[in-house]
């Protein structure tokens, strides 16, 4: 199953994608346990599926901004880029979504 979200998230990175995906799989191992621990939910297939859509935004998201860990901010030339804490945000988009489990 992880070769198809691998597969996923570097079709959505297209270009932006640099041919390593060793890297990416090891962004996707660390945001999706941490995607776990945040729901209390079981490591699943059927939770794996619930969650993907937020441990794919946040993967893409960490790839992207790799080099620029610990910037709030960035701006090349006339372009600018804000940098969120993406966990925190993966972290409120699993708890807004309904997908905390209390244990």
């Amino acid at each position: 199953m992880e070769e198809e979200y691998i597969k996923k998230i570097k079709a959505d990175l297209s270009v932006n994608f640099r041919e390593d995906e060793e890297v990416l799989k090891d962004i996707l191992e660390e945001v999706s346990s941490i995607a776990f621990d945040i729901s209390n939910m079981k490591d699943t297939e059927d939770n794996k599926k619930k969650l993907f859509p937020y441990i794919k935004k946040a993967v893409k998201a960490e790839y992207l901004a790799r080099g620029g860990e610990g910037l709030q901010s960035r701006g090349e030339g006339s372009v600018s880029n804000s940098f969120e804490d993406i966990i925190e945000k993966l972290r409120n988009d699993i708890i807004k979504s309904g997908l905390r489990r209390i244990k």
